[in-house]
């Protein structure tokens, strides 16, 4: 019993560290765009990209190994079996939908813009269209990622109220 509640904190730890990276895209993207200094955008930018990783990756990976753990040993729940427990298999089909996103448009997308800002930023004063256009796309989909993260979050918070 003491190790499923150590699971279980691990995973609601997982959850905030995920989700925690919902204020700090809308404060970093907001003073990326406002800046006019181009060292202190190259730094943001990559500030922003570090952040999304390290949290997206604390919080992806806690959620997904506890959330497995937690399902596997528990009598009342399994998986995607929307029938009993249908929160918790929408909240199962969002995590997959956070993972194919990470992995097939937040990653191939994220390295891009690195690689962006490290040509542009060197050899011009302003930021480019095409490294505007990139964080554009990333932000978009960190911006998607994050209202699913926070759905996630409030089926968890809210299942026993629905």
């Amino acid at each position: 019993m003491v190790i499923h509640s150590i699971i279980l904190v691990i995973h609601i730890l997982s959850a905030v560290t995920w989700l925690s990276f919902l204020p700090i895209d809308y404060i970093l993207r907001k003073n990326i765009s406002e800046s006019n200094d181009l060292s202190v955008q190259k730094n943001q930018i990559k500030v922003w990209l570090k952040a999304s990783n390290l949290l997206g990756i604390a919080g992806m990976s806690g959620i997904l190994v506890t959330g497995i753990i937690l399902v596997s040993v528990s009598p009342v729940y399994s998986f995607f079996q929307f029938s009993s427990n249908h929160w918790l298999a929408t909240k199962q089909v969002i995590m997959v939908i956070l993972i194919i996103t990470t992995f097939i448009f937040l990653i191939p997308n994220a390295k891009k813009l690195s690689l962006e800002i490290e040509g542009d930023l060197d050899s011009n004063s302003t930021l480019n269209d095409r490294v505007k256009t990139e964080i554009g796309k990333v932000g978009k989909i960190l911006s998607v990622m994050n209202v699913l993260v926070l759905v996630n979050f409030l089926l968890a918070v809210t299942h026993k109220f629905i």
